[in-house]
């Protein structure tokens, strides 16, 4: 009985961790400030690594009461290998600790897509809308600050200052990864869930709508980019399969293009007013370049171990990481580890498109279709956009990354193993890993937190060159 409440008690406490991060931060500060006076980036990270020590903790305590993604020795001596580097890449930084801080949360990371894999073998279904519910929930609360600070702006002529009156983010830009992360699977309920009131897809129509206004408003060219690329990619790959989702798609983001032009352009100029004053609209891509240079240059002189996880923030007077996911896993982790990370992830893209493509997909529920096809055109274009942001650095693009990576896993075994297939655990190295993970998280991070704690002016300040948020938002006085 013990056993079953306490399991009962961590997966309420998963999800509703999971709700304050993803439901909630994006636009409200989830850690009161009279408990600790905290940036929203530190915010969320906070409550990313608590979710991250209660995954980890659950991988340790229930193991034998759920299923897991078995792997082949192949594989497993290949993470290994690959543990390895990441330590002695982590030991010969400039800073130990803090390079273990992010080796530490990553293998966390993916005891969450086990995770989440597993509770989709579970129950897919409940697990879908739940989801679904979460990112719909984070959205409504986010266009609720915006079209109020809108609609307050447009009535008493009082523009707000850009990127007001978006929320919940130290800089719009981790905002637009946010959105981006949630575009394709608040599409589903339109595609594939039964609604008993008629008018509840038309509501769900001028959600995304008016979610598409506000990615207009914050001018990321980046994130159009990208979602170009990822409805190219999966057109090409599903073809008239991607047709019901696609179409959507160019509806929403048309619709949305002509809304932001009557609500930002022409209600503006009929009353001579303005709704926002300044701009981050960037016509050139130079800092982009000398940081992707310096990379380079890195990746040269540290060609085998790299410069350390986290550690681009400790040589960057610019920023602390190189917007762009390939140099920086290269750079920081070494070209051996940043190799054997990247065959794991063309593995993974060339079984996916083994067993789930045209052929496999014709046979599947209109649910399942549009699943699959919405978990791939997530993944990829959330790819496509790590190679010009951090979608890999910031603790919300983090967890939804590796959410959706553990959905892809979870539909790819349910799809291809038996139905009386029970995934077997690991060996005694399996139970030990997360335990180790979980105390080098902790330890690893608590100086911080004890700073923090204590009130140290400095807050969470860790003392590399660069400017902005790492693991913390660094603190300059």
């Amino acid at each position: 009985m013990f056993r079953f409440n306490a399991l009962t008690t961590l997966k309420f406490l998963i999800f509703a961790l999971f709700i304050g991060l993803i439901g909630l931060s994006p636009s409200l500060k989830v850690i009161p400030q009279g408990l600790m006076a905290i940036s929203l980036h530190d915010s969320q990270r906070l409550v990313e690594l608590l979710f991250i020590g209660v995954i980890l903790l659950e991988s340790i305590t229930f193991r034998n009461n759920t299923s897991s993604i078995t792997i082949n020795n192949n594989i497993r001596y290949t993470l290994y290998v690959l543990i390895a580097l990441a330590i002695v890449s982590s030991c010969l930084a400039i800073s130990p600790r803090h390079a273990i801080i992010e080796t530490s949360l990553f293998a966390g990371l993916t005891y969450l897509a086990l995770y989440v894999a597993r509770s989709y073998s579970d129950n897919s279904t409940q697990l879908i809308k739940r989801l679904t519910y979460v990112f719909w929930g984070g959205i409504l609360l986010s266009m609720l600050a915006f079209y109020v600070g809108y609609i307050t702006a447009t009535i008493f002529k009082t523009p707000v200052t850009w990127p007001a009156p978006i929320t919940g983010f130290n800089n719009v830009r981790l905002f637009n990864q946010y959105q981006l992360w949630t575009l394709g699977l608040i599409l589903l309920p339109i595609l594939s869930f039964d609604f008993k009131n008629a008018h509840s897809r038309y509501w769900l129509h001028l959600g995304l709508i008016c979610w598409w206004v506000i990615l207009f408003h914050t001018a990321s060219r980046g994130v159009l980019l990208a979602w170009g690329l990822g409805i190219l990619i999966t057109a090409l790959i599903y073809r008239k399969l991607a047709w019901p989702f696609i179409r959507l798609h160019l509806i929403h983001i048309t619709s949305g293009f002509l809304s932001y032009t009557i609500l930002f352009k022409l209600i503006p100029f009929l009353r001579e007013t303005s709704v926002v004053t300044g701009t981050i609209v960037r016509e050139t891509t130079s800092d982009r370049i000398a940081l992707w240079s310096q990379s380079i240059n890195l990746i040269q002189n540290h060609p085998i171990f790299g410069i350390g996880p986290m550690h681009f923030a400790w040589y960057s007077p610019i920023s602390a990481h190189p917007h762009n996911s390939v140099l920086q896993i290269m750079m920081e982790w070494g070209m051996p580890a940043a190799l054997l990370i990247f065959a794991f992830a063309i593995y993974g893209l060339f079984f996916w498109l083994k067993k789930i493509n045209i052929a496999t997909l014709q046979s599947k529920t209109s649910h399942d279709r549009n699943l699959a096809i919405i978990l791939f055109f997530t993944v990829v274009t959330n790819a496509a956009y790590s190679l010009l942001d951090g979608v890999i650095v910031m603790p919300i693009s983090q967890i939804m990354m590796f959410t959706f990576i553990g959905l892809m896993l979870g539909y790819y075994y349910k799809c291809n193993a038996p139905k009386a297939h029970r995934i077997k655990r690991g060996s005694f190295f399996s139970h030990l890993f997360p335990s180790v993970v979980l105390i080098a998280l902790i330890l690893s991070i608590l100086p911080e937190v004890l700073q923090n704690a204590s009130g140290d002016e400095k807050r969470f300040s860790i003392g590399y060159t660069a400017m902005g948020p790492r693991i913390w938002l660094e603190f300059k006085q």
